[in-house]
């Protein structure tokens, strides 16, 4: 196997790019919280406003998933599983150190979901009843006494609670794409419920609610959704003045505050309830929205690079807006906004002084953590936004990444990698490092080509696009990928004898989907925690996600015949293209008996197939030590059967 034509130092650097992200406010707005892997593994980190100092809040042995300041400012609550399982627990760590306080058992999972306003008790979701079902619980955090507030036999989830502490916001997944939220009044003293729940959103057809915020007031609910509308926009309701509908009567009044001809993500308050944020999903790409809710009009905003902005969280003062910025050149920061400007310094750490005694200046963006990149930006490469035809006359935009470097092109072309992102439900978007993406740069790199496809069924191209590839259509979204092969070959530079395709979770069904229905095409596959057979997909996959998936997929008894037509394992006989397998142990929602079965499969043939298990990950493989070895694997594997 040929090694890549860099050095061994060069590599790791490539493969250890760190990124943080979801950032929290301390209540005296000094400090932000915020989750990073520096150390080799996410855990919280606390980063100080004024001098820029960074030090690591945790150390635990497993990755930290989130970290929330709680508004009395003494504590902060984080959740961890246990190797990659997803079985959350709920933790309290003292900001100034100390052992941390487990809040809960690992007898169940629990997703942290709200703060009281007086930072005393906590509100979260957790499936102790019965594993398929997720009901509403609040604590008290001094007594450890905890209270269910809202039972269901269904997926529930604490989004918000309101300012006087007497109502919590609850949303209900009817399945990935359509929700409800409800108003659960709430006894401020105690945190038990006082009445029934109130259903804020009903609706007919499909509809998300998302991003719930109350105004300081308690009266109003800010939400981003897409009810009657193809893109989500941001909208608020009245709590306060239902409508006038006799057949809903308490219904309040939903008013959309912007029309957007794109997704509205990340959608946050300002705590002192004059301003709006929302990064706008153009393509893929972010641009941030202040919007004046006095006014109505949108103001002033700072233009950020090519990448992707989440994580929007405003300063207690309402001044400042933190967010987590991704993208090409820029791995993953914690960065700072304003308001009304539109300034973004070149160098985007704050100037230096003009004299030793002097304070540096506080630009209207700037970037607030520094976690180093550790390579030249002017290696790296930004991809091309294209656009190529399908089967049936749609265009399929995909981000078309090309080496510099193009020692691997010959007269027919250039060997490229066809990368599939999961989901379904989700999409490519032009990021630097993520859980869930492969280090591209690091491929592109060692002289391949990558071409991302966002293929029918992909989310941010609106509510009907999303829905092209549903149940017995998906066979069409594997089609889009065979045309962008013939894209590649007819006018992307593509050698047609070395082009080969990755892709994870339900990206790493649609390689097996295309080296099964197309087998010509490939050169070398590579699946990472994909789907094989979606029966044993469904009977295997953790309880609490399989009612949802069944909505995507198909269900698993009325659509048995389908699902067992469309698994790539019973289309093994089709494969010609050498196939590798990568999959965590302990994956809660692809089981790793899926990656056993078709590497089996291909081996019964004595096709070229490897398997990589790791035992200490679940679906998102996020150590160190298990992406230093996978990654380079990877690119490996196609520089033997590609190079």
């Amino acid at each position: 196997m040929s090694q890549p034509a860099t050095d061994h130092d060069t590599l790791t650097r490539y493969l250890r790019v760190r990124r943080a992200h979801e950032p929290s406010w301390s209540p005296d707005g000094a400090q932000i919280a915020y989750i990073a892997d520096t150390s080799g593994l996410d855990q919280a980190w606390i980063v100080t406003l004024a001098t820029g100092a960074a030090r690591q809040l945790t150390d635990f042995p497993d990755r930290v998933g989130e970290v929330h300041w709680s508004p009395a400012g003494d504590q902060q609550r984080v959740t961890m599983d246990t190797d990659g399982d997803e079985r959350d627990r709920l933790y309290l760590v003292a900001p100034h150190g100390g052992a941390p306080r487990a809040l809960t058992t690992t007898d169940a999972i629990h997703r942290f979901g709200a703060w009281s306003p007086d930072g005393q008790r906590i509100a979260y979701a957790s499936n102790t009843r019965h594993p398929a079902y997720f009901d509403i619980w609040t604590m008290d955090l001094a007594t450890g006494s905890r209270r269910c507030v809202l039972e269901r036999d269904a997926t529930l989830t604490a989004r918000a609670w309101s300012p006087d502490g007497a109502a919590l916001i609850v949303s209900r997944d009817n399945t990935n794409l359509d929700d409800d939220l409800f108003l659960v009044p709430l006894d401020p003293a105690t945190g038990a419920a006082t009445g029934a729940p109130r259903l804020l959103t009903p609706h007919d057809g499909e509809a998300a609610y998302t991003d719930p915020s109350f105004a300081p007031d308690s009266r109003t609910l800010y939400i981003l959704t897409n009810v009657d509308r193809e893109f989500a926009a941001p909208a608020a309701l009245d709590l306060a003045a239902p409508a006038p509908d006799p057949a809903s009567p308490d219904r309040p009044t939903l008013r959309v505050l912007a029309d957007t001809p794109w997704d509205a993500t990340s959608l946050a308050v300002a705590p002192n309830g004059r301003h709006l944020a929302w990064a706008l999903n153009e393509e893929g790409r972010s641009r941030l929205v202040f919007h004046d809710l006095a006014t109505g009009r949108d103001l002033p905003a700072p233009a950020l690079p090519a990448g992707v902005a989440a994580g929007l969280a405003w300063s207690p003062d309402g001044a400042h807006l933190a967010f987590d910025f991704n993208g090409t050149r820029h791995n993953g920061n914690i960065w700072l906004a304003t308001p009304g400007t539109t300034d973004l310094p070149p160098a985007i750490a704050p100037a230096a002084p003009a004299s030793p005694d002097a304070e540096p200046p506080a630009p209207a963006t700037r970037q607030l953590t520094h976690i180093p990149l550790g390579l030249d930006p002017a290696v790296l490469i930004e991809p091309e936004l294209v656009r190529y035809p399908t089967f049936d006359g749609r265009e399929i935009p995909a981000y078309y990444y090309r080496p510099t470097d193009t020692h691997r092109a010959t007269a027919a072309g250039m060997p490229v990698i066809v990368f599939v992102h999961g989901g379904p439900e989700s999409q490519f978007r032009p990021l630097h490092a993520a859980p869930a993406m492969p280090p591209l740069q690091y491929y592109l790199s060692r002289g391949f080509a990558v071409f991302a496809p966002n293929v029918r069924g992909s989310s941010g191209y609106g509510k009907t696009s999303i829905h092209l590839d549903d149940i017995h259509r998906r066979p069409e979204s594997v089609a889009d990928l065979k045309a962008g092969v013939e894209w590649l070959v007819r006018a992307g530079d593509a050698d047609p004898e070395r082009i080969g395709i990755m892709g994870r979770s339900y990206g790493g069904f649609m390689v097996l989907a295309a080296i099964t229905s197309y087998p010509d095409l490939w050169a070398a596959a590579v699946d990472i925690v994909g789907i094989a057979n979606f029966l044993t997909f469904f009977e295997r996959t953790a309880p609490w996600r399989r009612h949802l998936r069944a909505v995507e997929y198909g269900d698993p008894e009325r659509d048995a015949d389908f699902l067992r037509a469309i698994s790539p394992l019973f289309q093994a006989d089709r494969i010609q293209t050498p196939l590798l397998v990568l999959h965590g142990a302990n994956d809660p929602r692809v089981p790793v008996h899926e990656a056993e079965q078709i590497v089996a499969a291909v081996r019964a043939r004595d096709l070229p197939a490897e398997l990589f298990i790791f035992p200490d990950e679940g679906h998102f493989m996020l150590r160190e030590s298990t992406q230093l070895r996978a990654y380079p694997a990877i690119g490996d594997w196609f520089e033997r059967y590609m190079g």
